[in-house]
């Protein structure tokens, strides 16, 4: 069963998990503008994660938490599907190409702002709305950047890397 809080600490953990692994792909990448954008990216997942936590209350007190904890994880079944949440399922051995990353990155975070989308139909109060509002911009934000940079890379503008993420 899962209340608010839960789902706050599980988006806390999937922008843990997202700011762990760009920091570790921005290390082992060539490209200077690749690198600027996952060490962006990894700064902003930092700064969400901490968003997250901060919007945890005491005990989770929220009077409809019982109804709430008892549909969550059917509708979150539901919603998600074969959707992954996490990073830790991917295995970055098999990356050799600095597409097949940024294809991954923006699966990843178009997931990321579903689960926020879903997240948002249970926040009731305007200021942790307008905070989750900036937070789903930021990360249409960088589902955008990705984008850019993959079509970059198509285009060979920016050159093709094989590189390992191995550590």
């Amino acid at each position: 069963m899962f209340t608010r809080n839960d789902l706050l600490d599980i988006a806390a953990k999937m922008e843990k998990n997202g700011e762990t692994v760009y920091s570790k792909a921005q290390t082992q990448i060539k490209n200077k503008e690749l690198k600027a954008l996952l060490q962006w990216m990894a700064r902003e997942e930092a700064s969400h994660q901490r968003w997250f936590l901060g919007q945890k209350e005491d005990g989770d007190q929220d009077s409809t938490a019982k109804d709430f904890a008892q549909m969550l994880p059917d509708v979150l079944q539901e919603m998600m599907g074969e959707k992954s949440l996490s990073l830790d399922e991917v295995d970055f051995s098999k990356i050799t190409h600095t597409s097949q990353m940024l294809e991954i990155f923006i699966e990843f975070e178009a997931d990321t702002i579903l689960f926020y989308e879903f997240l948002e139909t249970f926040i009731q109060d305007d200021k942790t709305l307008g905070g989750l509002d900036k937070i789903l911009q930021e990360e249409t934000a960088h589902v955008n950047r990705l984008t850019e940079m993959l079509q970059a890379v198509e285009a060979q503008s920016i050159p093709e890397e094989t590189f390992s993420l191995q550590p």
